[in-house]
């Protein structure tokens, strides 16, 4: 697949030798969804749970529902990457879906078009696989997200909400 001279990137399945590339994003970019009510978690705790968290992500070339593309440029590095599965139940309806578990792009490539193609990806893999709906979550403070998403169709089904409580004994 050659690359877009319009763009100067494409969109491919990811390989195994892309998996350190995407973990390296993920884990830089981790930080722009962290929560605004739990301050006192530092960026690289966050960081280290994110990484522990992607250890396994070389399952998904196993799963014949799982969706890893990447987003690479002219010389062949990655960019941006999206991680999305099928098969997977809404917690209400019990409806099939998939669900987006990760979209990172290069912080140098955001405003190129890279985000959105790699959600295009993602949702013409779920329809390959039959499925009709595709969710993801978002933490609200992130705005620039949350308006991306926006813009390409997606809707608030369900709000998460976070109480802090204060130990026992200690004045609110």
């Amino acid at each position: 697949m050659a690359t877009d001279e319009l763009t100067g990137y494409r969109i491919r399945p990811a390989r195994e030798e892309d998996l350190s590339a995407i973990m390296e994003l993920a884990v830089e970019l981790v930080v722009e969804s962290r929560s605004p009510y739990r301050p006192e978690v530092p960026n690289d705790r966050i960081r280290e749970f994110r990484r522990r968290n992607f250890e396994q992500i070389h399952g998904v070339f196993t799963m014949s529902e799982g969706g890893l593309f990447v987003a690479v440029d002219d010389q062949g590095a990655v960019i941006g990457h999206i991680l999305l599965l099928g098969g997977q139940t809404d917690s209400v309806t019990e409806i099939q879906q998939a669900w987006v578990y990760d979209v990172s792009v290069r912080r140098d490539w955001w405003g190129r078009g890279v985000g959105r193609k790699l959600m295009e990806t993602g949702e013409r893999f779920a329809q390959e696989l039959g499925i009709q709906y595709v969710g993801l979550g978002v933490t609200a403070a992130n705005r620039r997200a949350v308006g991306f998403y926006e813009e390409l169709g997606y809707q608030v089904e369900r709000v998460q909400m976070v109480k802090k409580l204060q130990p026992e004994g200690e004045p609110d």
